[in-house]
């Protein structure tokens, strides 16, 4: 994507940081540190630009509105997102080496997220109280979307609806949530505020699976998600195959699935369609999104939002 997409709100993204360390506090310092260095998760800047573009792109003109509102959901998504590093056997799984120098246990993990979760709640009732509410529906679709997930996993018999189900209110729901959001607190009409949700959730379908395409096609240095055995659309595909379906299929069943059989998954899934079928999706999310966005009055703020989707 343009580096420079979000060039004209870097200060209040700077600020959403500033207010994160300030507001997401506590007594203990390696509890503080570990929720700090959540920061340098890969769509940590992502979220609250965006967040803070539909604001001002809606007519909001009070930067700390914007930057509260921007705080307060990077700190319960990033609350939750750490809860997703806790596997359905209670062991810490997909630890980035570059975010933590040492893997905290798995008790640390549980209560740093449950923390930025609740600090996350504390500052939107103290600062933004409009936002609460979009915190609570995020939650719920959130939560109901990890028992969905736990219920498919290694499941071979996993729907295309099933999969795209799992995008929406899973990862989906935060982009959804903050550009409607942000719009919410610059009191637009409701019409615009359908616009702006329906924005975010294209926006967000297309993230995510350009994230799975990742993992799967791009580093393959941990593969977590397919040795959780995670319903994730380009493996749906992949098992549809003629030629090779019946392997993955086989594969993707297994239970104690090894890091070897999952990189065999991947290079199985690599001579079908399914990275082609998946990046036409992405390709249409953001085409959307973008025909969505064209609703927006003209202001720098509307051409970073076009600039970022024209560059993922």
């Amino acid at each position: 994507m343009a580096e420079s997409w979000h060039s004209i709100v870097d200060d209040e993204i700077g600020h959403v940081d500033d207010v994160m360390k300030t507001e997401v506090r506590s007594a203990y310092p390696e509890l503080n540190r570990m929720c700090e260095e959540t920061l340098s998760s890969r769509y940590h800047s992502v979220r609250p630009a965006l967040c803070i573009l539909s604001y001002h792109a809606n007519g909001g003109k009070d930067t700390e509105v914007a930057v509260n509102t921007a705080s307060c959901l990077e700190s319960v998504f990033e609350g939750l997102h750490l809860h997703d590093r806790v596997d359905g056997n209670g062991n810490v799984v997909g630890m980035k080496k570059k975010m933590f120098s040492k893997p905290p246990s798995t008790t640390k993990i549980i209560v740093a997220g449950d923390f930025m979760y609740v600090m996350g709640f504390r500052l939107a009732y103290g600062k933004v109280p409009k936002v609460v509410p979009y915190l609570m529906q995020a939650s719920a679709s959130i939560s109901d979307a990890i028992f969905k997930i736990t219920d498919l996993e290694h499941n071979t018999g996993i729907t295309e609806e099933e999969c795209l189900e799992v995008l929406k209110k899973k990862s989906a729901i935060e982009y959804q949530i903050l550009m409607e959001c942000a719009a919410k607190q610059a009191d637009v009409p409701e019409e615009r505020l359908c616009d702006m949700r329906d924005c975010g959730m294209h926006i967000g379908m297309a993230l995510q699976l350009e994230s799975e395409l990742e993992e799967l096609f791009g580093s393959k240095e941990e593969l977590s998600s397919v040795i959780a055995g995670y319903p994730m659309l380009a493996v749906y595909y992949s098992m549809q195959d003629p030629s090779c379906g019946q392997n993955i299929r086989d594969l993707f069943s297994k239970k104690d699935m090894s890091q070897r059989d999952a990189e065999h998954i991947v290079r199985l899934m690599g001579k079908t369609d399914a990275e082609s079928r998946c990046r036409k999706l992405v390709s249409e999310h953001m085409i959307k999104a973008s025909e969505i966005a064209s609703c927006l009055p003209d202001s720098k703020y509307k051409k970073a939002i076009f600039a970022f989707i024209e560059g993922a």
